[in-house]
């Protein structure tokens, strides 16, 4: 499934506002299940994201060819905003801290929509 890169940040921050939230109600489903069921209630099968990621599915399309996993990251859109970024850094590693995770996004995010506002203002 090819994405635009605005269509990429919106699917992947629906997703995680869901995954927070559920994660802050109670749910105690592991992060790979949550991904699958917000995907599978969207209507996008198991497996049709790369690692059922959008950022993941986006970074395979801008590569020629696959060399490993590290070979993504560069093409990775939160990469794009700031090179630090990481999903999986500690302070808000996707699997063990899927809210701040989720906070990490938006924050990238914010960064991302004021660069953009300068560069068409």
């Amino acid at each position: 499934m090819k994405l635009t890169l605005d269509e990429t940040w919106k699917n992947c921050l629906s997703m995680w506002r869901w995954i927070a939230k559920e994660v802050q109600s109670g749910n105690s489903a592991h992060v790979e299940k949550l991904k699958i069921e917000w995907m599978n209630a969207h209507g996008i099968a198991d497996g049709k994201i790369y690692g059922n990621c959008f950022f993941c599915g986006y970074a395979e399309h801008r590569k020629e060819r696959y060399n490993g996993y590290k070979e993504y990251c560069p093409e990775c859109p939160g990469v794009k905003v700031s090179s630090y970024f990481r999903c999986e850094r500690t302070t808000y590693h996707y699997k063990y801290r899927p809210i701040a995770f989720y906070n990490k996004l938006v924050s990238l995010n914010r960064k991302r929509l004021k660069g953009k506002k300068k560069s068409t203002g």
